[in-house]
């Protein structure tokens, strides 16, 4: 069964869709999108039916593309007042041979749960830290071995239950069905781990475009995570109050000319616009470029402040990535406020090079690795659509209540 999977990645800025096939530990990009969003501010919905409007054009944008419906996906969710709970739990292994089978760490995982998510906060996952067999022998994948007991060490993520019933019911209103959520903050890190960054402390930061998330991980597990509300969107509001223009003057001007460094900024390039008082006024590359930079170095050491606030531990390496890390001349300012010691997470996937894909991605990743540990398999198309896809073309590259939503999403990892 080919291994082609979709992850949905819903902003205030932009929607983000990406469908991905696992040949092995490689992931190629089948398809991928990235539409405006309207409907959604500040990660709360004040317009329903702009929002079911976007993420439809997004999903229509793909599966044309692909020449196949796409009706599951993969949820990314914003960590916005998410909480993190430190859980162990042990099963028995009761079948003759103790052989622990992926059904056993399914149970596991979920039963590991129980009794952490406070009233009004819903599971958006637990994450495996290390297994544990007879005599605490540590394991990173126990599939296959024999032992009386299976015990984990693990992260238990929750978030607002509005906030993420009401995200999950607009996506299934589009048209599409959730079979998992997960938050995009793991998505960014996976987007860029490596084997030393898997065994160390850091810390990433994602810069998007009403907000920024901070997250620490300690060994490839997130240990905590702040998200705050400024980003890219801000330097558009400079723009327009300084030089008195509308909003959407502001923005196209700043896609157009806006470098996050004056240092390279050319006084001789400019646009003329007509401002609020109907005069028509000259802005050049280098003001705007000194009033974007301004902006990006405050979001820039509110994030360093945070990791401060976040862990107390010394890190070993800092992520940036986002949206916002696309603006030209991103890394001269972001080497002056963190210095060279920084790793700027450019993705360098044929399909999806903008940096506004990180968590979309990792998500994938991500997802990949979770459903392997279970011992599952999963594709967002039946063999039948594949065979239809693109007339045959396409190939890879080698309760009624508040909960009924949310457990449908949950189930198949956990019931199925």
């Amino acid at each position: 069964m080919r291994k082609i999977i979709s992850s949905i990645d819903i902003g205030s800025g932009f929607i983000k869709l990406l469908v991905g096939e696992f040949i092995g530990n490689r992931l190629n990009i089948l398809g991928a999108s990235k539409v405006d969003s309207h409907g959604l501010v500040n990660n709360e919905i004040t317009d329903r039916e702009a929002l079911i409007k976007s993420i439809k054009h997004v999903v229509d944008n793909v599966s044309n593309a692909l020449g196949a419906d796409i009706k599951k996906t993969i949820l990314g969710i914003n960590t916005i007042n998410s909480k993190l709970v430190k859980t162990t739990y042990t099963i028995n292994i009761e079948r003759e041979d103790n052989t622990i089978t992926g059904e056993d760490i399914s149970t596991l995982i979920s039963k590991c749960a129980e009794g952490k998510i406070e009233e009004g906060y819903v599971l958006l996952g637990a994450v495996p830290v290390e297994f544990l067999l007879d005599n605490n022998e540590v394991v990173k994948d126990p599939k296959g071995i024999k032992s009386s007991t299976l015990s984990v060490k693990a992260i238990v993520v929750t978030s607002p239950k509005d906030y993420v019933k009401n995200i999950l019911e607009v996506v299934e209103e589009s048209g599409l069905k959730v079979v998992d959520v997960i938050p995009n903050c793991i998505g960014d890190y996976y987007s860029f781990r490596t084997n030393t960054s898997d065994s160390r402390i850091g810390a990433v930061i994602n810069l998007g475009y009403e907000t920024t998330s901070i997250s620490i991980f300690n060994k490839r597990i997130l240990t905590n995570t702040k998200v705050i509300k400024i980003g890219s969107k801000n330097i558009e509001k400079d723009i327009s109050f300084i030089h008195k223009i509308d909003e959407k003057n502001s923005r196209a001007i700043y896609k157009d000319i806006v470098l996050a460094s004056p240092s390279l900024a050319n006084p001789n390039e400019y646009r003329i616009v007509t401002n609020e008082d109907g005069k028509n006024v000259k802005i050049d590359q280098y003001e705007l470029s000194e009033i974007a930079a301004s902006r990006i170095e405050e979001i820039l050491n509110l994030a360093k402040k945070q990791i401060n606030i976040l862990t107390k531990k010394e890190i070993s390496y800092i992520i940036v990535t986002g949206g916002l890390t696309e603006i030209r001349d991103f890394r001269l300012t972001l080497e002056s406020v963190f210095g060279k010691n920084v790793y700027l997470g450019t993705l360098n996937i044929i399909g999806a090079r903008d940096n506004s894909y990180s968590s979309a991605i990792g998500i994938l990743k991500y997802f990949d690795e979770k459903i392997t540990l279970r011992g599952k398999t999963f594709s967002i198309f039946t063999s039948s659509e594949l065979n239809n896809m693109n007339n045959g073309e396409m190939q890879a590259s080698s309760n009624a209540n508040n909960n009924s939503l949310l457990s449908k999403v949950f189930g198949y990892f956990f019931d199925s």
